[in-house]
């Protein structure tokens, strides 16, 4: 049976400069590069008419500059507070508004850290910045970005900051491309920060919110103490000091750092023709001027030569987490770390699942994961555990090493790796029915890892994994003086020793 080729690219209509892919292992991606660095991939899908469209930044929790974390996450919100023609009643007037804003919250702010503030002059200086900022509102008009994009039948608008980027998504009807352009090239080239001192508190609000998860202060201890001197150990929200002390000027000055086409790629993925997305990126997004990108090779984790053990206080289920430092997602021993992950928590087929949450019933859930927080430097092999009762947090962790180090004497099974191997295929075919989930594959992987094949490409990696290389991989990493393990506990009874 002759292999149905793929249309010519004459017959595609495709400008100069854009190419498709032909390889029959990945799906018939359009890519470009505009002349400013932005990165633009296309897959029409005809199905229903609508489309999705993502943009991811190459800035995330990492980038931020020291003392300033939670920096990223803040401008994720204040991408949503419009530009010098969404949300304004009239720029010209609002911007010397919003200037008194920034100088009385930083008049405020260098008050507020002296050696002795002064009570009277602090209350002084939060009314003028009340004032300023009332002064400011009556300029601006509220949530109509939002507005617009209801009115143009979004679906799913939304915008999220990891460790390593910065996303932002919509789905829309197919018909709505122009206008999604013009919005969002608006959107990324004349961002104006209104409202950031109130949205800062909101944010401060979130901050204390995830205090009171324990899910979420697991990880962020786990992070915290396993890295020493990389920045991967500082939390998404930042620290409360830190979040306490930004400013719109910062905010501003990380907007003009990252927020730059030559740092982001753009995705579409639906109803769309390429040669039209091409078109009309060149048209809205061509005169965003590119900016020169600082290093970002930051301090490398030292290696870890002792285990360490964390007692995490909570009135909460008890519950585990585990960390390995791994090599990276470019190091070649990632793909048997992957694999080893999958081998331990894969479904109800996995080491985990069957020995210890179905056999010896000593946990509600056992997970593991080759990467974490991020994929862009070396991170950690992750694992989450919760015990069932009556069973105890050291019974647990006793028998989840057991599993780990156990893979070095015990490889897994031709069956195992196969199974880990059909998962991964099967998913995905899977992702090519979401169009948003698809779209962010592609834009992510693009802008972060430097290909948008990425996902695929590690597929190749685990069909090269062997037994054995897994268990080398397991005897070198998945040891206790590189281990970091958070139990989350009871806090103790008052007045017991």
């Amino acid at each position: 049976m002759r292999r149905r080729q793929r249309p010519a690219r004459a017959s595609r209509g495709l400008p100069p400069g854009a190419s498709e892919e032909k390889d029959p292992r990945y799906p018939p991606v359009v890519s470009c590069t505009l002349s400013n660095g932005l990165r633009l991939l296309v897959l029409e899908k005809k199905f229903v008419p609508t489309a999705s469209f993502t943009i991811v930044f190459n800035v995330g929790n990492v980038d931020n500059p020291q003392g300033k974390t939670g920096l990223a996450h803040m401008f994720e919100h204040m991408a949503f507070k419009g530009t010098r023609t969404i949300n304004s009643a009239g720029y010209a007037r609002e911007k010397p508004a919003l200037d008194r804003v920034e100088a009385a919250a930083l008049a405020l702010a260098r008050a507020e850290r002296s050696p002795r503030p002064d009570p009277a002059r602090l209350e002084k200086l939060r009314a003028a910045l009340a004032s300023a900022q009332r002064r400011a509102d009556a300029l601006s008009v509220k949530d109509e970005y939002l507005k617009i994009y209801n009115a143009l039948g979004e679906n799913g608008l939304n915008a999220m900051t990891s460790t390593d980027y910065t996303g932002y998504v919509v789905s829309l009807p197919a018909d709505r491309l122009e206008a999604w352009m013009a919005i969002e090239s608006d959107r990324f080239k004349n961002p104006v920060l209104r409202e950031f001192y109130r949205e800062r508190e909101v944010v401060a609000e979130e901050r204390l919110m995830s205090d009171s998860d324990p899910n979420r202060l697991l990880w962020d201890v786990l992070m915290a103490n396993a890295f020493t001197a990389h920045p991967y150990r500082n939390p998404t929200l930042g620290w409360p000091d830190d979040l306490a002390g930004l400013s719109r000027s910062d905010a501003e000055e990380f907007y003009r750092t990252y927020y730059v086409p030559n740092n982001a790629a753009l995705s579409v993925v639906g109803d769309a023709r390429p040669a039209e997305v091409v078109r009309l990126a060149e048209k809205y997004f061509g005169g965003w001027r590119p900016g020169e990108l600082p290093s970002r090779c930051y301090t490398e984790e030292p290696e870890q030569r002792s285990e360490k053990l964390v007692n995490l206080f909570f009135k909460a289920s008890p519950a585990l987490r585990i960390g390995f430092h791994n090599p990276g997602m470019a190091h070649p021993d990632i793909y048997p770390l992957i694999m080893a992950g999958e081998v331990l928590s894969g479904g109800k087929t996995g080491r985990f699942y069957r020995r210890l949450v179905e056999g010896r019933q000593l946990a509600l859930y056992a997970g593991a994961w080759a990467a974490a927080p991020g994929s862009r430097y070396p991170s950690l092999f992750a694992v989450a555990a919760d015990p069932k009762a009556p069973h105890t947090l050291e019974e647990l962790d006793a028998a989840v090493m057991d599993e780990i180090t156990g893979l070095a004497s015990e490889p897994p099974t031709r069956w195992e790796l196969e199974k880990v191997i059909n998962n991964y295929e099967t998913e995905l075919i899977r992702q090519l029915e979401s169009n948003p989930g698809l779209g962010m594959s592609l834009a992510q992987n693009e802008a972060v890892m430097g290909d948008w094949r990425f996902d695929w490409k590690i597929g190749d990696g685990l069909r090269r994994v062997k037994p054995e290389d897994v268990s080398a991989a397991a005897a070198r990493y998945l040891v206790r003086p590189n281990r970091t393990a958070v139990f989350l506990r009871e806090p103790p009874e008052k007045g017991a020793a």
